[in-house]
């Protein structure tokens, strides 16, 4: 059901109006005067610990600030992050509203299951109607739940694989956007590279989700077209599932020109295009590999990274780099105790354009979210993506996927140098016992199934 003009105003409102929200006391963790980093944040699962944890540990400290009477809203795939699950709780019982709506397969564990004995003890199911902030009756007068979609929240089928953060309020910061492709889960901090992008100070992109995460929370499909689509600032975000036909993705690649690039975009004149994407393949994912290769053959640079890709779309790309010297590819995939699992590999789904994008000559972007490049994400399952005009976070985005490159991935189509190979100082083998993401006890000595299922669950990427 396509939500009311009322309540869509009613939830800027709640928005933009933080004092109608925020007590005089808060419970901070950080000085005086914090607020989230705002822009990209990015993890580096071959380093260390808090450079695995950094994108986790961002959003868990936006909610150990979040003042009393504020409101977050969260939708994840995955979520089996202890401390994240603590800083939930604590939020809640200092009077935080804390709403959430999970995938009811992937993260229906005993962690998150902590956080619905908590929110939910006031609700009740029979109860009809929504309070005047467009929140559902039945979730009681804390205003904070968890509920589990069983299949696509907004849809019919799969699974909610949509992962946002939304705080109105959050240290001195108010109305603060979160979108990444990271779970609050350990294999998303150790065995993914993933980011995160903070928006902050965006009342009307907080009404937005917030519109999205109500209609999430019926767990329902919604009536007509499901695609959300709105334009704010410089941003533009999408919500999914899709009915109708056509691939907002391919419309995008079809603004890039690959020649006029001005004011210093691009490289001679001509467009720049970097991809990262984990998942790639079927025949969507073939149209989006066709687009790219057919820009570098039109005179755009094509540079890409892969993290899960399929084998027919993968010797696709790898003979477009043998022909086109423009392409370029790079496989970020590790198997660093040589079994049948990769332990660390790109996990983002982002691609990066400089140059000249519709009639911005000078246009630097990014294009993030949680959607990888196939066919369940356009019509099945939640997705969320963003669009971001800005030369600031495109320069953190590039930044990045130069790190990506650079330390943790392999040109394809070249004699792999000893210092990359497997074994290597930069790459050691491990041991199955010590491969990143394995639990320290060996499954079968586990002494619950439910301990053994959160535990496989934990490695968990997507």
């Amino acid at each position: 059901m396509k939500l009311s003009s009322r309540l869509v105003a009613l939830l800027t409102t709640l928005v933009m109006v933080p004092a109608l929200l925020v007590g005089t006391s808060t419970q901070t963790a950080h000085a005086e005067g914090w607020q989230p980093k705002g822009g990209g944040v990015f993890n580096d699962p071959l380093a260390d610990h808090a450079a695995k944890w950094r994108i986790v540990n961002h959003v868990d400290a936006a909610v150990a600030n979040a003042r009393k009477g504020s409101r977050i809203y969260i939708s994840t795939y995955l979520m089996d992050a202890r401390d994240s699950v603590d800083h939930l709780l604590r939020a809640h019982k200092r009077g935080v509203q804390v709403q959430m709506v999970l995938d009811g397969v992937y993260a229906n564990n005993a962690q998150s299951r902590r956080l619905a004995t908590a929110f939910n003890r006031d609700n009740r199911a029979k109860r009809k109607g929504t309070f005047k902030d467009g929140t559902l009756r039945r979730w009681g007068k804390d205003r904070s739940f968890v509920t589990y979609c069983q299949a696509s929240c907004r849809g019919k089928i799969a699974n909610n694989h949509s992962k946002f953060y939304v705080f109105t309020h959050t240290g001195t910061a108010k109305n603060v956007v979160m979108v990444s492709s990271s779970n609050l889960n350990r294999g998303g901090a150790e065995k993914g590279w993933n980011d995160l992008v903070t928006i902050k100070g965006r009342p009307k992109l907080v009404a937005r989700f917030a519109q999205v995460h109500v209609e999430m929370s019926r767990d329902r499909p919604v009536p007509g077209e499901s695609l959300r689509a709105w334009r704010v600032g410089p941003y533009f975000v999408r919500f999914y599932p899709k009915r109708s036909s056509g691939d907002p993705v391919i419309a995008d690649l079809n603004k890039i020109k690959c020649y006029g690039a001005t004011g210093g975009a691009g490289r001679n004149g001509r467009t720049v295009i970097n991809v990262a994407m984990f998942a790639w393949y079927n025949e969507r994912g073939f149209n989006i590999a066709r687009k790219l290769v057919q820009l570098a053959d039109r005179g755009c640079y094509l540079s890409m990274v892969y993290g899960a890709p399929g084998p027919e779309l993968r010797k696709f790309l790898t003979d477009a780099t043998k022909r086109n010297p423009r392409i370029k590819l790079w496989d970020s995939r590790l198997n660093l105790d040589l079994d049948e699992e990769y332990e660390i590999r790109v996990h983002n789904k982002f691609y990066l354009v400089q140059g000249h994008y519709g009639k911005d000559k000078s246009a630097y972007r990014v294009h993030t979210g949680t959607a990888n490049w196939a066919e369940g994400t356009l019509h099945a399952g939640d997705e969320n993506t963003i669009n971001i005009s800005n030369k600031g976070v495109w320069r953190q985005y590039m930044d990045n996927w130069d790190h990506i490159v650079k330390k943790g991935s392999r040109r394809v189509g070249t004699r792999i140098p000893a210092s990359k190979q497997i074994g290597s100082r930069q790459f050691p083998r491990l041991s199955p016992d010590m491969a990143v993401g394995r639990p320290a006890v060996p499954q079968a000595q586990l002494k619950k199934k439910q301990d053994r299922q959160d535990d496989a669950q934990s490695q968990s990427q997507d």
